[in-house]
Order: structure tokens, then sequence, then C-alpha cells
């Protein structure tokens, strides 16, 4: 009693004193990180904010200067070309001198990704051109009022010092999206006017430099304001969280002038805080601004409180095990005799323990035991499941060479004796947008995922009764349920039912994955199970109809029309016709008023006749218009790769839609390019006229020089010209050729190499066929002509 009440004594004054010393210390610790944060938060904060002014006045600077360089080195260019002066200086419209200033105009836009277009202002004519739309029209009808009132304007031509000018700014916005350089030509009209070249820069060019530098930068945060003297935005480069604060974007934009002088402002938006930089130190006057998130900007300081938060809990955990080992010190000899009679090992720490032989003994004895069992528990769990898993799906596929007797003696060793002699009902999972599925995990955690849903559903079917549920493809499960004592199918729907359910709420729940599930009528024998495997995959694709997440039972088969479907051709016809009318909204609405019954049909037959029908459009379009056909449309492609992933109606529908909706637009553009047409047929005969005496040159040739189909570049030169281009090159040789055979005196055969012809049985035919005579009969008859030129000269 002594003895206990010593030991009592001892024990409470240990453990005071341990406590009152990690007390201080804790105090102690907390008290210098606390110092170190503060003064680590200052010094960063003042740092930060000064490095990102100098970088904003840097990066602003950059971006003027880059933007005034392209324009001004754009409009050199151009002033150094001659068929740019012969448009500004020429004296009366000229179609070709205008033709040949575009080309150069477009030569140069390849390199200049940054230029929106160029305008040229012939002073004299008082006649504008615009690359923007190819138009040439005078000051009251050309597009750009803004930018044409400034250049009529004497005043504002004696007055402009080379300044941008942001001429036409977006009302709702307050926003620009490009910004005029104005490079007048020495000289002036008697009215005081000057040709004149306008080059427009896309003012996002300015955010885009800027982000440009920022590519490496770690705060990706900042939002990025380009704005002018008049508050107008010039350009911006918005992040994800700013991005819906236009009200406030446009308010930052008024507020420029006030900004600047004051360098940075903290302001709350949307509950978040920002600092709101403003720099306007370059040749054009514009105000810089960048909004950048707090918590991006102290980004440093935030991590070394965390870290600074995580070394105090560390310190005090570390505290609490010091103090209690210590205390834990006491009653080791206690605990250790405790464990060695409950037939527990003791802790090898322990000085009892670790001192003394004969607890070394019993402890490695233990612990040997304890290590095999869990080696043993591990290897049979790992290699049971894997087993069964795998002799199942045999018994699914057929692919099992065993005998009968076989089969049953490994089912009685995986205690899966009942699925030989019980009545069984066949469960089948799927699950749902599989595609997405394997685009969002990797490999690894698809395999962790379907295990766990194996695992959700053997837990929920174990409490309705003895079931088995493995993995037998990628994307599908099958759970066989003992149905033996079921006398009712009646009631064994209803428990099925209520377990797919079940199944499908929990795996929603926890993994967050939808499951499409179908289940059988009752069968028993082994050798159904193949039969009814099948029949279950061909069950689950009922879910087309009834959509994902649907429970799909065997009557349900009864509800599908098993006959051929088809669309009505008269529906067909009109849905071709809306498309070529580019009416996509009229055409899914007929599409949707002929396939309302369309998914009361099997999966195949769907599918035969979506595929069916979308080639019935596609090929129906493209008689009437062939340009839809060309080496860059894939529409066609892109619709029969996604259809073979469509699992519910909901798919294919949306898939539909989206196609109409794209041939509609595409029918829409074709139709519309009319003024293209004709530059590209024109573009078609220079290239015949400059390349006729090459013997290569045909619609092939041709169509590689322009980027386009030969069957596209075919059937719009015929509709233009009413002939081919081939028979097009040909009339044209032939012309040459006579034209040579008059002026010349070169033999034939020089003349055929010049002209790109050769001598040979279809050249004979198709002269006489032009000329209406053979190549002597007209020698003779030039040469007749030839000398009755002389006998009137003399």
């Amino acid at each position: 009693m002594k003895l206990s009440i010593k030991t009592k004594k001892y024990r409470t004054s240990f453990l005071r004193k341990a406590f009152f010393s990690f007390f201080i210390m804790t105090i102690i610790i907390i008290v210098l990180l606390t110092s170190f944060l503060t003064i680590t938060y200052l010094r960063t904060t003042n740092t930060l904010i000064s490095h990102y002014n100098e970088k904003l006045i840097a990066q602003s600077n950059y971006s003027i200067a880059y933007l005034d360089e392209t324009a001004k080195k754009l409009g050199n260019a151009l002033y150094s070309d001659k068929d740019i002066i012969n448009f500004l200086n020429m004296k009366e419209s000229d179609e070709h001198i205008a033709f040949s200033a575009s080309k150069v105009i477009d030569k140069h836009f390849l390199t200049l990704k940054d230029i929106d277009s160029v305008y040229l202002y012939n002073a004299g004519l008082d006649l504008f051109y615009s690359s923007r739309s190819g138009e040439r029209r005078s000051t009251s009808t050309f597009s750009d009022q803004a930018i044409a009132k400034l250049l009529t304007n004497k005043d504002f031509v004696a007055e402009y010092r080379g300044r941008p000018i942001v001429a036409s700014v977006d009302k709702a916005t307050q926003s620009a999206k490009v910004c005029s350089y104005i490079l007048f030509e020495p000289g002036a009209t008697a009215a005081g006017l000057k040709n004149a070249v306008v080059v427009n820069i896309r003012t996002k060019a300015l955010t885009d430099s800027i982000q440009a530098i920022n590519g490496h930068d770690p705060v990706q945060e900042t939002s990025f304001l380009v704005v002018d003297t008049n508050g107008s935005i010039l350009s911006m480069a918005l992040s994800p969280e700013f991005v819906h604060n236009m009200s406030e974007v446009r308010s930052l934009a008024q507020k420029a002038q006030e900004l600047d002088g004051s360098n940075n402002r903290v302001q709350k938006i949307d509950g978040t805080r920002y600092l709101v930089s403003s720099s306007k130190s370059n040749a054009n006057n514009w105000y810089i601004i960048g909004v950048t998130p707090f918590n991006k900007i102290f980004e440093d300081v935030i991590t070394a409180s965390i870290v600074a938060t995580g070394i105090v809990v560390a310190v005090f955990i570390l505290s609490a095990g010091i103090c209690l080992y210590l205390a834990r010190r006491l009653n080791s000899p206690i605990q250790a005799m405790t464990k060695i009679i409950n037939g527990e090992a003791p802790e090898r720490s322990d000085a009892l323990v670790s001192e003394t032989e004969e607890f070394q003994v019993i402890l490695s004895v233990f612990e040997s035991m304890k290590e095999q069992n869990i080696q043993l528990d591990k290897i049979m769990k790992e290699t049971g499941y894997a087993a069964k898993q795998e002799f199942l799906n045999a018994l699914l596929s057929e692919s099992t060479t065993y005998s009968i007797q076989t089969v049953r003696g490994k089912l009685h060793d995986l205690h899966l004796d009942y699925l030989a002699t019980n009545q069984l009902c066949m469960c089948l999972f799927k699950i749902d947008n599989y595609n997405q599925f394997i685009t969002e995990n990797s490999q690894k955690e698809r395999w962790a995922l379907r295990y766990a849903i194996v695992n959700i559903a053997g837990e929920i079917a174990e409490n309705y009764g003895k079931c088995e549920v493995f993995s037998c493809d990628s994307d599908k499960f099958v759970m066989l349920i003992d149905c033996d004592t079921v006398s009712q199918y009646k009631v064994l729907q209803d428990n099925v039912e209520s377990v797919l359910r079940d199944i499908q709420r929990n795996t929603e729940k926890y993994i967050h994955i939808s499951l499409s599930m179908a289940y059988s009528t009752l069968f028993q024998g082994l050798e159904h199970l193949p039969t009814m495997y099948n029949s279950m995959k061909d069950s689950i694709l009922l879910k087309m109809r009834y959509g994902h997440g649907c429970i799909i039972s065997p009557y349900m088969l009864d509800e599908i029309n098993a006959d051929e479907f088809h669309f009505s051709v008269k529906k067909e016809d009109q849905l071709i016709e809306r498309v070529l009318e580019g009416h996509d909204e009229e055409a899914s609405a007929i599409y949707q008023s002929i396939s309302k019954l369309l998914y009361q049909y099997t999966y195949d037959e769907i599918l035969f006749c979506v595929i069916h029908l979308i080639y019935r459009i596609y090929f129906g379009v493209l008689s009437k218009v062939p340009a839809i056909k060309n080496n860059q449309d894939f529409t066609l492609q892109v619709f029969l790769q996604d259809i073979q992933h469509a699992e519910v109606s909901a798919d294919i529908d949306s898939l539909m839609n989206e196609f109409l909706q794209k041939i509609s637009k595409k029918v829409t553009e074709i139709k519309n390019t009319s003024n293209s047409n004709d530059l590209l047929v024109q573009r078609i005969i220079e290239i015949v006229e400059k390349e006729y005496s090459n013997t290569e040159l045909c619609l092939s040739s041709i169509a590689d020089k322009i980027r386009l189909s030969p069957n596209y570049v075919g059937q719009l030169f015929k509709m233009s010209h009413g002939q081919s281009i081939a028979q097009y090159i040909f009339d044209f040789r032939i012309q040459k050729l006579d034209q040579y055979m008059r002026t010349s005196k070169l033999p034939l055969s020089t003349i055929l190499e010049k002209v790109g012809l050769e001598k040979n049985n279809y050249f004979y035919t198709r002269f006489k066929k032009h000329f209406g005579m053979s190549l002597s009969e007209y020698k003779l008859q030039l040469g007749k002509e030839k000398d009755a030129d002389l006998v009137t000269k003399e």
C-alpha cells in the first residue's frame, strides 16, 4: 500500500514537471516564430509592391513601343512598294492598280499577325480602299466613317503628329478593338489633304505582349487593361475570376487618371481584394492598369505563414509525445508482462524487453507469427479475388477447357457451389459516359474505381443474401444472386430492383460514378451462364432509350420493336432543303419530328438508321453544293467517330443537331462567297496566261497552287466560264499557236514547244475541231493570206 502511494506521488510529480516544461517551451517558440513571421511579412510586402510597379512600367513601355514599331514598319514597307504608290497617286480609278495594291497588302499580312487591316486613301480621287472588306469607296460611303472624317479634315491633317487614333469605341463596353496609325505622304492636294496609309492594329496585341513577357511569372492571375486618355478600353487580358465583372472593368477604365497618381490602390471587387496599379510613362500617354488578387501577390508570405504554423504544430506534437513517453516509462515493466500474459508482444523499445534475453525470444516468436499471418491473409485476399474473377469470366465467355467435374471442384474451393446447383439471377452494371471516365482517370485510378464499385455492390447485396460480384469487361460488372429461396418472381423482382437502386445511390454518393443496370429472369445451370450474359449485354443497350442511370427489367425487351425502321423519304427531302437554305433550327425540328419513334427500336437499328440519314443529308447537300467537300471539311468524319461513343438518345440528338448546325453554316458561308469566287477564277486565268507553255499545267497543278481541292476548283471555273479548265487551257494555247504562226517564221516544233502542246494524234484531232480544217490546210490558207498581203502592199 505504501509502495502504491509512493509510486502515485512520483508519477504525479513527473507529469506536472513535464507539463510545465512543455508549456514554457511552447510559449517561447510561438513568440519567436510570430516575430519572425511579422518581420518577413513587412519586408516581403514592400519588396513585392515595388517590384510589381517597376515590372508594370517596363512592360507597358515595351508593349507601346512594340505597337508603334509594328505600325511604322508596315507603313514604311507599303510606301516603298510601287504598287501602293501607284494606287495613292493614280489620276483615275484603275481596277488593275487596285488589285495589285491589295495583293501587296495581303502579302504583308502573312507575317504580321497583329495587323487588323490597312486603308489606302487617294486624296486626289477621294478614294478609300479597305483590306478588311476589299471595298473601294469615296469618303461619304466608306464603311469606317470615323477615319474618313479625320483624313478629309485639313486641320487634323496639318496638326497630326503620328500618335495612334482610337476612332471607334463600343458604347456598351467602352472598349475599342483597333487603334489606327496614319502615315501621310509628303505633299498635299489643293484642298490641303494628303494621300495616306492607315494601319489598323488590334489593340489586343498590347496585352498579348505583356502576357508573353509574363509567360513564366509565378503570378498568373494578373488582369491587364490598356486605356486611352478618354477612358476607352483599348485592350484587356482578364483573369478567370475578374472576367465576370465587366462593370468593374469599365469603372476602373474611367478612373484611369485618378489611379495614375496613386501608384497602388487596394480595391474590393465581388468580395475579393485586388491590388490596382497604373502607369502611363509611354510615348502615347496610354494608361496601363494592372489588377492582381492580393492572395496571388502575397503567395510567398502566405506560404511562409503556413510553414511557420506547421512548425508550431509539429513542435506541439513532438513535445506531447516526449512527455507521454517519459510518463509511460514508469509503467513499462508492468505493461510488458501484461502483454505477454495476454498473448501480445511488448514493444522492443522497452528497457525490460531490450535488456532481457527471455523477453527477446518471446517477442521474436510472436512477431514472426504475426508477420506470417499478415502475409498469408494478403496473399489469400489478392490471389483469391483475381483467381475467382478470372474463373468466372471464363465461364461467361465459354473459354474454359475444364470438365464439368473440374469446374464444380473449383467452385467448391472458391465457396461458390450454389452457382452450379441453385436458381440464379444475373445483373449487369455498366459505367455511364465511359469515354469520359477513361479521359478523366489514369489506368491505376480506373482500376481502383472499378474495384470500389465491386466492393460497394458486394457489401450492399450481401445484406439481401448470397451473391458474387466481379468485373467482366473494362466498363461492365456482373452480379450473380442466389435466388433458391425465392418462390415468386414478383418478390424477387422487387428485391433485386431495391438492391440495384441502393448500389446506384451509394456509387454516385461515394465515388461519383453513374451506373446503368439490367437484370435477368431466373435460370439454373452453369451451361446457361454464357447465353444469359450475352442476353444481358443486349439488354443493357436499351439504355439508349431509357437514359443513364436506368434499371432495365426483362419485360422492357417486350417494348422494343424488332422490325426495320424507315425514315419518311418526304421528310428526308424536307430536311435536306432546310439545310440547303441554311435554316439549321428548322432542320433540327424536322429531325425531332421524324425521330420520335426511332428510339423504340433496337440499338443496332437506331445506329443504322441515324448513319443512313446522315449520309443521305450529306450527299444530298453535296449534290447541290459541291464546294462543301474540300480538304478542310471533317464534319462527316467527326460525326461518324463521335456516334460510336453515343450511349443514350440525348447523345445522338446532340450530335445530330450539331451536325445540322455545322453543315447549314457551311452552306451559308459558301453561298456568301461570290466575290471571293470571282477573285479565285481571275487567279486561275492568271496562272494559265503565265504558265501555258508548261506541258504539266492542268487542273491538279492549278489546284495545288491555290491550295484547294481539284473538284471544287473545276466546278467553280466551269460554273463561271461554262467550260472546263482543260478546255480553257487548250483554247488559250491554240490562240497562241495561231499568233506565233502568223507573226513569226519559227518551225512548227518550236512553236508547239513554246505554247506547251505536243505533236500527236490528239493534237491534230483537236486542231481540226477548233479551226475546222487540218493543219496542212491551215498552213496553205495562211500562205495564201500572206501572198495576198504582199500583193496589196506592192
